[in-house]
């Protein structure tokens, strides 16, 4: 029962406004992904759900929409609703993906990255 209640505190932590899919789990091993945030993510034995439809707001000029996306929690994947943001100047909202890696799905959370290094990674 404890554990249950921690995890759940844990997901909504991590998510924010949370909703956890039923259909897709991970597994029980504790291998580990290290994002570009710091945090890790446990690689998912199977991909994401499809992404919910959602509606952008309208945005201020100072303003980003940040797309919802699924996230690995506790060995399943938890919905992260989409969010407006402050932009931020000279740099790029990179929005959250999931790649595929040995066999194991791999998460990476929406991050800013400066605009100069995005403009040369499309070269």
């Amino acid at each position: 029962m404890k554990r249950s209640i921690l995890v759940s505190l844990l997901a909504l932590g991590l998510a924010g406004c949370a909703e956890t899919a039923s259909s897709s789990t991970g597994s029980a091993t504790p291998a580990t992904a290290q994002s570009t945030s710091g945090y890790a993510y446990e690689p998912m034995a199977s991909p994401p759900p499809e992404p919910r439809k959602e509606d952008a707001p309208k945005l201020a000029s100072k303003e980003v929409w940040v797309p919802g996306y699924y996230q690995p929690v506790a060995g399943t994947w938890v919905w992260h609703q989409g969010e407006v943001r402050e932009s931020k100047e000279g740099y790029v909202l990179i929005p959250a993906a999931t790649h595929e890696q040995n066999g194991r799905f791999v998460f990476s959370p929406p991050r800013w990255r400066r605009s100069d290094l995005a403009a040369q990674s499309k070269q």
